[in-house]
């Protein structure tokens, strides 16, 4: 069975792809992002849904009871502006929450844990080849910089008790889920992008769109999940399909060429069937 601590946009694309692979799954959110009502064709396809939320050890320890093979990590409050607007929610999610679900799991020696962690643990300025290795950066928002100490919590009670742990650094995500959400601060910039482009409004492009982003289509990234851990012990890998400038995904929104010039580029070792280019030629 496995255990899916968070039914957002990520967590309900994996429950999908899982079930449709025959799998047992356990489906726990506390709702705080996520309507209860988004998941129920899941549950009518036999996921079962709980009510809980990292932030109470009583929780954790009933869905460890129910002796998942896997739990996969993915509850987080992960919005740079409700970081800013709800900061105390943030740390309370993605620090406290984080930390209880480490040291649970940790007390039990397993199971194997997945962590949705962020390209963004590494920072801005980056230049070259950007892998697994690469040291952490300097962060800019509570959201992010609670992926950090995320990973760094996990790695410790997983080498502890001598657990596999595999920490999955995601980029922007986009495509279609079972779960998503209308808020603009939830939306990320290549659905924000194809949506405003659709419309004949202008694309906000800040700072002439030199931002580089490892991006990653939402159905690429639920098979890599469902996959992963990849090796035993304590792992790190990138999921970025491609590296694209701010400027870039702007140009092929709005159906031009774009100039490819990302300074950099995630390495990763996983293999991707979709492509920002041919989801908006698509769309």
């Amino acid at each position: 069975m496995l255990l899916v601590l968070g039914a957002g946009y990520v967590g309900a694309a994996l429950a999908d792809r899982a079930l449709a692979a025959g799998e047992e799954v356990v489906l726990a959110d506390n709702w705080y992002a996520t309507e209860r009502g988004q998941v129920a064709p899941l549950e009518e396809r036999g996921a079962r849904v709980e009510t809980a939320d990292i932030r109470s050890r009583g929780d954790i320890e009933g869905l460890l009871a129910l002796d998942p093979a896997r739990v996969y990590l993915l509850a987080a409050q992960a919005s740079r502006p409700l970081a800013e607007s709800d900061p105390d929610y943030t740390e309370e999610t993605n620090v406290t929450g984080i930390r209880l679900v480490a040291e649970a799991i940790g007390a039990r020696g397993g199971p194997a844990v997945v962590f949705g962690s962020s390209l963004h643990v590494y920072g801005t300025g980056l230049e070259g080849e950007v892998d697994a290795t690469q040291p952490y950066g300097e962060q800019r928002d509570l959201a992010h910089l609670s992926k950090i100490y995320g990973e760094l919590v996990l790695a410790m009670h997983a080498r502890r008790a001598g657990a596999d742990l595999a920490i999955l650094r995601l980029g922007i995500l986009y495509g279609p889920s079972p779960v998503e959400h209308d808020r603009p601060e939830s939306q990320t910039v290549v659905d924000k992008f194809r949506l405003l482009a659709a419309r004949g409004e202008p694309l906000p492009v800040d700072d002439g769109g030199r931002a580089a982003l490892g991006v990653a289509h939402v159905d690429d990234v639920a098979r890599i999940l469902l996959e992963a851990p990849h090796q035993p012990g304590v792992s790190a890998a990138n999921v970025a399909a491609e590296t694209l400038t701010v400027a870039d995904i702007a140009a092929l929104a709005e159906g031009r060429e774009c100039a490819g010039n990302a300074p950099l580029a995630f390495a990763t070792p996983f293999g991707y069937g979709q492509r920002v280019a041919d989801y908006l030629r698509r769309s």
